[in-house]
């Protein structure tokens, strides 16, 4: 084997080496499904922080999630992942006396997780994070009657988050992954109502 061979061979296995510990940048995108963690009752409480008592509220506790993620995988065991995920838009109407109200929970957060990984093969993980965001809910309201005013709040705070998954590499250096993660102290008491958030997700991505 000439010298111009040996050099073509260890590039081919360099690189065969990096598919195979999956190290590395990589980014992706994620659509699945939102569950809230709260009730009518917590919707209540924040119309009753605007004046309106004894507010009945239907709340809708499911909707789409979708969101955006870029990542570090700095071992086959250890990575850093940042994120930014829409958690959900959920209706509710509420009746007060005579008065209709309507509205909507929209919630959205910034994330940094740790993720630990536990791989099956060479392209097959499975994965546990957990991390911190920051996530900003907006409470929109809209009153049937001009003596019941009522008027959009908005919140923003740190909360922790928590996932499990299991995420597949293919040798071209794209990424499927399905998983859980659990957005906990999203909202504020009394102003937007405070839950927690569990997405269901399936996800697509690249290494660069």
């Amino acid at each position: 084997m000439n010298k111009a061979s040996l050099a073509v061979a260890v590039l081919i296995l360099s690189c065969g080496a990096a598919r195979a510990d999956n190290t590395g940048w990589y980014a992706g995108i994620n659509a699945g499904a939102s569950r809230l963690g709260m009730s009518g009752t917590d919707i209540n409480g924040a119309l009753a922080n605007q004046g309106i008592n004894g507010a009945s509220t239907n709340l809708h506790t499911t909707d789409k999630a979708a969101g955006l993620e870029i990542g570090y995988r700095m071992s086959e065991h250890f990575g850093v992942e940042g994120g930014y995920e829409y958690l959900g838009k959920f209706k509710y109407d509420s009746t007060a006396g005579a008065t209709t109200i309507n509205g909507k929970y929209k919630a959205q957060a910034l994330s940094l997780a740790a993720l630990g990984f536990i791989p099956f093969s060479s392209s097959l993980s499975f994965y546990a994070k957990g991390g911190f965001q920051y996530n900003t809910v907006d409470l929109n309201a809209s009153s049937s009657s001009a003596a019941v005013p009522v008027s959009g709040k908005s919140e923003s705070r740190a909360g922790w988050l928590a996932g499990l998954g299991l995420k597949y590499e293919f040798d071209n250096g794209v990424y499927t992954r399905v998983g859980w993660d659990h957005y906990a102290h999203v909202g504020v008491n009394g102003t937007t109502g405070t839950t927690a958030i569990d997405l269901f997700q399936v996800g697509l991505g690249m290494k660069f």
